[in-house]
């Protein structure tokens, strides 16, 4: 087994309602399963999720949604296990606080344009026309991270694709090993890298992510106003 497969992480997808978070998350899970490795699935966007399913869409329930599943996926790290977590948590403090406390985690950022999200979740377009209340991303907020280690485009980019590059930034970030990374995706190779601090892994390529979410968001929202 690689050196780095004995100490545990935590993978947290971040997105908006209807964005993929989940379906991502179950791949993942799926992929650590396949490869023989100690993986949990935390979505609290289960309904079934017994760790939030009798919070609510106040900031103090989405805080705490966030405190319990990073409190569980921190446990799980320090065991040798991944926790693979999907969750909305749409304020960003809560994350950064979640990070300092896990220290190896790993942060997606699972984007997804408004246009896309309203043929994916009729909550969207019941926001944008004031006939219900409370959405992030509409008329709540959603703050997407400043510095992810990873963007995914669910719109462009299958579970699939995306996983590897996931992994291949676990690679990276010296959370895995290269014999791992292969068993994760059926065989392939990590592609050679110069080693990188983790707060830049991916940042090149995210910088811009959260201004065209909000610039996005903003243009739907106006339009819903109208």
């Amino acid at each position: 087994m690689d050196a780095q497969g004995q100490t545990g992480f935590v993978i947290w997808l971040t997105g908006m309602k209807g964005s993929g978070k989940s379906t991502l998350a179950r791949h993942l899970h799926h992929r650590f399963a396949v490869a023989r490795r100690p993986a949990e699935l935390l979505d609290a966007d289960d309904p079934g999720e017994i760790l939030t399913r009798d919070l609510g869409a106040t900031r103090e329930d989405r805080d705490a949604s966030v405190r319990r599943i990073g409190r569980v996926a921190q446990l799980l790290a320090r065991h040798g296990v991944v926790a693979v977590c999907a969750s909305l948590s749409p304020f960003r403090d809560s994350r950064e606080a979640v990070r300092r406390e896990i220290r190896r985690f790993v942060e997606v950022f699972v984007d997804c344009p408004m246009e896309v999200l309203i043929t994916r979740d009729p909550v969207y377009k019941k926001a944008l026309s004031g006939e219900v209340k409370g959405v992030p991303g509409v008329d709540d907020p959603y703050e997407p991270p400043t510095h992810p280690d990873l963007t995914v485009r669910s719109d462009e980019e299958p579970a699939e694709g995306a996983s590897r590059r996931i992994f291949q930034a676990l690679v990276d970030l010296k959370y895995v090993g290269p014999s791992e990374f292969g068993r994760l995706t059926g065989g392939a190779r990590p592609r050679r890298t110069r080693p990188v601090h983790k707060k830049a892994v991916g940042r090149a390529l995210v910088r811009k992510a959260p201004k065209r979410i909000a610039a996005r968001t903003a243009q739907a929202a106006g339009k819903g106003r109208r």
